[in-house]
């Protein structure tokens, strides 16, 4: 996919999603090369973001952008002045008011704020971003039980046997990666961790770190994990825990099944998610071509706290307050 986009704005931020346009960013590099512009000219120069994906979520890092004039005759020589200002990745924070509009922070250079693709707003106006979600994932580190033992998720290759919970062993199909970012990341969307023992029965045997709507089987339900979220035994990662950049990683076998994660009945991938949304999708096309579908299991879904039953969420409550 390619975002191609005209640098417009610079931007202050104002909280997780709020924003203030501060300064034309493009006007400012100018002048400060003692370029000057004629009356009613008016100059563009836009940058083609190049993503392994055909989605791009909040915290995805995006490649240097490729600059090039809207139209002669603008100088090439401007295109080429400006690259260095404009070098370095890009942390993807959201949409930006306008359709076709997005908000990036510049995190290989100043690591300033640029809302690209905008055109009608003013300095010192306010806007909101609206963000999008990271996949359904593990975190690096989660142990997977497979019949030589417990291997770390990242670790894992295709081929690879794990184990079911229904005792069965199936070979890995495919593992997906994504490398996201936390910046600005709201503490709704951030990986949560279950912490060693808080669903009972031991379980799980370490703390669990799992993407918020990854699903886990508890009492013949499946419950994604930011339904869980008591804020004690369960609560959602820090950014100072998450780190500048953490990758996230699924499983794939061949039907929608639940593997042990750190002793926890957890779902492999199914397709309420494109893995072109994972970094190394073609990876997979080399491998599969387009892909089969994998249905999702026949269960039923928890997606929020209130739908938890009364009973699993007392237990949840209890173990808490324990």
């Amino acid at each position: 996919m390619e975002l191609t986009l005209p640098f417009t704005y610079s931007v202050d931020q104002v909280d997780g999603t709020t924003f203030t346009v501060t300064a034309n960013a493009m006007a400012d590099a100018l002048i400060a090369m003692g370029i000057t512009l004629a009356v009613a000219e008016t100059i563009e120069i836009y940058a083609d973001f190049t993503t392994n994906d055909d989605i791009v979520a909040v915290g995805d890092i995006l490649d240097a952008p490729t600059l090039s004039a809207s139209s002669s005759p603008i100088s090439p020589a401007i295109v080429a002045a400006l690259t260095p200002i404009y070098s370095g990745s890009y942390v993807y924070l959201g949409e930006g008011p306008d359709p076709g509009s997005y908000v990036m922070q510049q995190v290989g250079g100043t690591g300033e704020i640029f809302l690209f693709g905008a055109s009608s707003l003013n300095i010192g106006d306010d806007f909101s971003v609206q963000p999008t979600d990271i996949l359904l994932c593990f975190l690096a580190g989660t142990g997977i039980a497979t019949p030589a033992g417990t291997v770390a998720v990242e670790c894992l290759s295709i081929g690879e046997l794990v184990s079911t919970a229904d005792g069965r062993a199936v070979p890995v199909k495919w593992i997906g990666r994504k490398s996201a970012a936390p910046l600005f990341l709201a503490e709704e969307r951030r990986p949560v961790r279950i912490g060693a023992g808080a669903l009972g029965a031991g379980l799980p045997v370490r703390d669990l770190d799992v993407t918020g709507d990854h699903a886990l089987l508890i009492d013949g339900l499946l419950v994604q994990a930011g339904a869980l979220v008591n804020g004690t035994t369960i609560r959602r990662l820090s950014p100072d825990e998450l780190g500048a950049r953490f990758t996230v990683y699924h499983i794939e076998t061949e039907r929608h099944d639940l593997v042990l994660a750190e002793g926890v009945p957890a779902e492999t991938f199914v397709d309420n998610v494109s893995r072109r949304r994972f970094d190394n999708h073609a990876e997979y096309e080399a491998l599969y071509g387009a892909g089969s579908c994998v249905p999702e299991r026949e269960l039923p879904r928890v997606k929020s706290a209130r739908q938890l039953p009364a009973r699993l969420r007392e237990r949840l409550a209890g173990r808490s307050a324990a």
